[in-house]
Formats: structure tokens, C-alpha cells, sequence
């Protein structure tokens, strides 16, 4: 007889009420009377028959057939030999969405914690992308995306306000493109703000340009490291141009993306200043370095994760009002949790998204871009299969050995590529630096999810729509 066990699973509890998290399915249940019997008696801590699940049942046949099938169909029993990860076979035939073009290579600004080198980018003359190169790079995202009929550009740098023309005339292009091949293609951008001109803000709102700013909050916080090359303050150059910005009516929500640096303060001044501004979101990312003059330390961190705690308690409190905060990272991970996500690689980097340097030059994401070894061909001569390939088959989580039997890794699989090559040393390594804090956040994640399933389910449909999923509890919203 068929030997099962109770699949891989993570319990936790959220306002009084148990739940559990397959680790594999990326299911989350709540546990009645009866199933939390299951999983708190002795004979399903280990391997056991159905007629031993029967045997220690209470209730009629019927009753105990229907827990099985259910538990089953679920998934929450499973085979003996069950695999750790769901199989996904690494293969270069992915389509691919969206392509990230690094319009051009310089910046206005010199933030002392920039990943790119600051200096480097504002000495002598910078590269900037040619229209040939950007027009082939449409070219690529459409002959590489398959059947997939929704694709995504980007325009990044650098600033890339910079080259503005040249992503007027890329647009223009890609439009046509897109008419001729029957498909839809949508723009963002990353942008400093510091370009933001009457001109350039009707550009933005009439192409539906999808757009994050980068600040880092109020006026000190952000210029303590935002700076011009000449070392002047930015914040009060940006500020009015954001506000024109902030106060149009923008077809695409604009977000801010602040980078936490040392000894940062209260994160929820940051957050509430940045939304009473007008942006619909803010998302929050420690600075990327090995540089203790910017990087946050171990309390620094923890320090962190208790305001991010605090957020999510003010988060449930108006979710529970009907009410939105657009605190990104807990939006993204409310998301991933409610529609089962269950990752083999950490992103799309190098699977259905890869960057464009001014060259040409085809690489893994934005942020890897000029690193040879994430480095995957080039958009003339193609992807190099033997490279990407080899890259999809280690990259995957079950290569990571320290992730092995991780409850987490189902979520994170292993982390940023960009952060483990920096702090890590190898691109492909997970990111073992964060690796308890992001535990710890992602089951913050997992009771604000609990208590929203229980109470009111229907916002977290909402929050999956507003990231262009449809919803899972099929009511009206």
C-alpha cells in the first residue's frame, strides 16, 4: 500500500486563527477542528498508509473519505518520493516580455552610493544608445516574445531623460512594431526626476509611460547621498518639477523607489511624505554595497524589519476599512502569497527579461548590465544559447544547497542575482546575508495575509488585480 506524508509545510497563526503554508504548492489553508487534528497527531509526523489515516479518524466512512480526497486534492498529502520543488525544465525556448534599454550611460547626478561607479559615470563623454541599436532591441523583444501578446519596455540608464529624443523616436517605432505583429506593448521608466519638464511630463502622460522615481524621502534623508556633481543638494530642484508631475492626471500610477542607506530613521515619515506627494506606491530597498559608509548593519536591519512590522499593522488597519496603503514590498509579497507563486529562479532576469546596454550588448537585468558574467549575447548576433542555458540550469532553487529544506525558499528562491554578486561573490549564489530577515518578513507576510483572508478576503483580489491578476474568490469588486 501506497506509503504518504503531510507535504512540506510551514504553520503559523494570524488573530487567534491557525493556518498553514505549503512550502511546494504555495497553498495556504486555514486549519478547522479536524484538519488540525491531522496535523498535530503523532502518525502524520511521519510516513502513513491511508487505512493508518482511517484508523485514528473519527466520524463515518463517508466523512473520512472526503478528508482524504480533500487533504489529497490539495496536495496536502503526498507521495512518499514527493519532489521538493515543482519540476521546471530550464529551456532557452522561454518568450521573452520585457527588455530593459540603457539609453544612455550618464547621469546628472552623483549619488554617493550609486552601484554603478558615480565618479566613472560623470568623467569624459558617456555612451549613449543609437537609434539603430534601439530599434533592433524592439526588433529582439518581438521576434523572442513568442505568443505572448502583452510586452513591456523600459527605458532605463544612467538618467535616461537624457536621451529623451531617442526614446521618442524607440516608441514610435515600437508602436508600429506592435500594429503590424497584432501585439500590445507597454513603457516604464526609472528616472532621477531631476529632468521632469512641462515638455517631458506631457511626453510621459501621452506615451503612458509607466514611472518610478528614485527618492529617498524627505529633503535631509534624500540629500544626504542624492547629490548633483558638484555636490549641491537635489531634493529642492526635484520637488517642484515632482509636484507639477504628481499633479497631472497620470494615465500609469507613478511610484517612488527609495534606497535605505546607514542609519536610517523612521521609514513610516518616509512612506506617508512620499504618498502625500501623490505617488500611488513606495517601495523600500537597502542600498546594494559592500561600503559600510552606506550599508545598513545587522541592528540597522532588524531595525528595519520593526518598522516594516509597523507598516503592515497599519496596513491591516485601513485594508480592513477598505482603505489602500501603497507600501510596495508588502503589496508585492500579498500578492505572491495569494496567487500561490511558487519560484524556481527569484525573477525574470535572464528568463523572460533581459537588459540592452548602448552597445547592444544583452545581459541578464539592469542592474548586471556591463558584468561579463551575466553577460548572454547580444541583440545582433542573438542570445547565446550555450551561456543562457547553462546560466537557467544553475540558477535554479534546486541547486542552492543552503536553501535545501527551507520553508522560505519556495518564496525567494535564493534571492537578487545582482545582491548575492556583490555581497555574495557569485552571482548565483543565495542571499545568505538576508536570509533570516527575509524569513522573518515573509511570515510578517503570511499573518497580514491570514488576517485579511479571514476578514476580508476580497482586498486581497483587489491587490492581485492592481498587479494585473484576475481574481481568485470570483466575486464583484
Amino acid at each position: 500500500m501506497e506509503m504518504v506524508k503531510i507535504a512540506d509545510h510551514k504553520r503559523f497563526q494570524a488573530n487567534g486563527h491557525d493556518f498553514v503554508f505549503m512550502t511546494q504548492t504555495g497553498g495556504i489553508f486555514e486549519l478547522d477542528g479536524e484538519t488540525q487534528a491531522v496535523f498535530n497527531h503523532e502518525l502524520t509526523k511521519g510516513k502513513f498508509t491511508q487505512q493508518a489515516f482511517y484508523a485514528v479518524l473519527k466520524g463515518t466512512k463517508d466523512n473520512k473519505d472526503s478528508l482524504w480526497n480533500n487533504l489529497a486534492g490539495n496536495r496536502v498529502l503526498a507521495p512518499q518520493k514527493f519532489p521538493e520543488t515543482r519540476p521546471m525544465l530550464p529551456t532557452p525556448e522561454f518568450p521573452v516580455k520585457t527588455l530593459v534599454l540603457h539609453v544612455t550611460a550618464a547621469c546628472n547626478l552623483m549619488c554617493h552610493y550609486c552601484y554603478h561607479n558615480p565618479e566613472a559615470l560623470n568623467k569624459g563623454p558617456q555612451l549613449s544608445m543609437e537609434l539603430k541599436v534601439a530599434k533592433k532591441a524592439v526588433d529582439f523583444l518581438f521576434e523572442h516574445s513568442g505568443d505572448l501578446e502583452d510586452l513591456v519596455l523600459v527605458f532605463f540608464g544612467g538618467e535616461p531623460l537624457l536621451n529623451l529624443n531617442l526614446i521618442s523616436k524607440t516608441i514610435t517605432y515600437a508602436n508600429e512594431t506592435a500594429r503590424k505583429e497584432g501585439k500590445k506593448i507597454d513603457y516604464a521608466m526609472t528616472t532621477n526626476g531631476t529632468l521632469l519638464t512641462d515638455k517631458t511630463i506631457g511626453f510621459l502622460n501621452e506615451n503612458r509611460i509607466g514611472t518610478t522615481v528614485s527618492l529617498d524621502g524627505l529633503e535631509a534623508v534624500h540629500d544626504r547621498f542624492r547629490r548633483f556633481p558638484d555636490g549641491s543638494p537635489s531634493y529642492g530642484v526635484i520637488l517642484p518639477k515632482l509636484k507639477k508631475f504628481l499633479g497631472k492626471e497620470n494615465p500609469k500610477p507613478v511610484v517612488a523607489r527609495v534606497t535605505l542607506a546607514k542609519d536610517v530613521k523612521d521609514i513610516s515619515k518616509t512612506l506617508f511624505h512620499l504618498l502625500d506627494l501623490g505617488f500611488s506606491e513606495v517601495g523600500f530597498a537597502p542600498v546594494t554595497t559592500m561600503e559600510t559608509d552606506f550599508q545598513l548593519d545587522s541592528h540597522q536591519m532588524m531595525q528595519l524589519l520593526d518598522q516594516f512590522q509597523h507598516l503592515s499593522e497599519i496596513f491591516i488597519q485601513l485594508a480592513l476599512k477598505d482603505e489602500f496603503l501603497g507600501f510596495t514590498n508588502l503589496v508585492d509579497l500579498l500578492v505572491n502569497l495569494h496567487e500561490g507563486d511558487v519560484k524556481q529562479y527569484p525573477c525574470g532576469a535572464g528568463i523572460g527579461m533581459f537588459s540592452v546596454d548602448p552597445r547592444g550588448g544583452l545581459f541578464l537585468c539592469q542592474r548586471l548590465t556591463n558584468d561579463d558574467s551575466a553577460r548572454m549575447g547580444d541583440i545582433f548576433d542573438g542570445l547565446d544559447p550555450k551561456k543562457l542555458g547553462q546560466f537557467r540550469q544553475d540558477a535554479r532553487l534546486d541547486k542552492k544547497s543552503a536553501c535545501k529544506g527551507c520553508w522560505a525558499a519556495s518564496i525567494c528562491a535564493g534571492g537578487c542575482y545582482h545582491e548575492a554578486k556583490i555581497r555574495e561573490g557569485n552571482l548565483l549564489s543565495p542571499n545568505l546575508h538576508y536570509c533570516q530577515w527575509i524569513k522573518a518578513w515573509i511570515e510578517t507576510g503570511l499573518n497580514v495575509y491570514g488576517q485579511l483572508m479571514n476578514e476580508t478576503p476580497q482586498f486581497l483580489d483587489k491587490l492581485s488585480m492592481l498587479r494585473g491578476h484576475a481574481p481568485l474568490f470570483n466575486q464583484l469588486i
